[in-house]
């Protein structure tokens, strides 16, 4: 697995929706017990089970997949003293263009060291575009692909 950039509040995101999830857990399983002692375990016999069974399996599954980010994570630490590149929490305008799109487009945003969305005006930097612009400087030209497309991208402004 690739490490995941994040911040360090980024992390601490990760570990506490990870806590939320084992807790989630937990409570299932009281549940999954109790739907056992009453209606039995066997899945043809207890609808409640059944389902209780398939939410645990996923739970458990997002709880691996969330610890295994956080021990692939790698810590970006904000370089202050640099405010001509890109980091975590600087505002970036690009311009983009699509590979076979002639057309060119501005776009601000502010980088964030999160994983996955992250809202209105903010681009992870572990997703493609934020992968291509971090820590490189105003002027910066560089490709990156989404779903099989590639885009051209240059660095406009970079601010804090």
């Amino acid at each position: 697995m690739k490490s995941l950039k994040l911040s360090r509040d980024g992390l601490e995101k990760l570990k506490q929706n990870l806590e939320e999830k084992k807790e989630e857990l937990r409570k299932l399983g009281i549940y999954k017990a109790s739907a056992a002692a009453n209606e039995g375990d066997a899945w043809h016999d207890n609808f409640a089970f059944e389902q209780t069974e398939i939410q645990e399996r996923a739970l458990i599954h997002t709880i691996n997949e969330l610890q295994n980010k956080i021990n692939n994570a790698e810590i970006i630490d904000d370089d202050s003293e640099s405010n001509d590149k890109v980091q975590i929490d600087s505002k970036v305008t690009v311009s983009l263009r699509g590979y076979l799109d002639e057309e060119e487009e501005t776009f601000s945003f502010i980088l964030k060291g999160e994983f996955g969305t992250t809202g209105d005006g903010e681009v992870s930097i572990n997703s493609p575009i934020g992968e291509c612009i971090f820590g490189k400087k105003v002027g910066y030209e560089g490709m990156y692909t989404v779903n099989g497309n590639d885009f051209s991208v240059k660095i406009l402004n970079v601010s804090k």
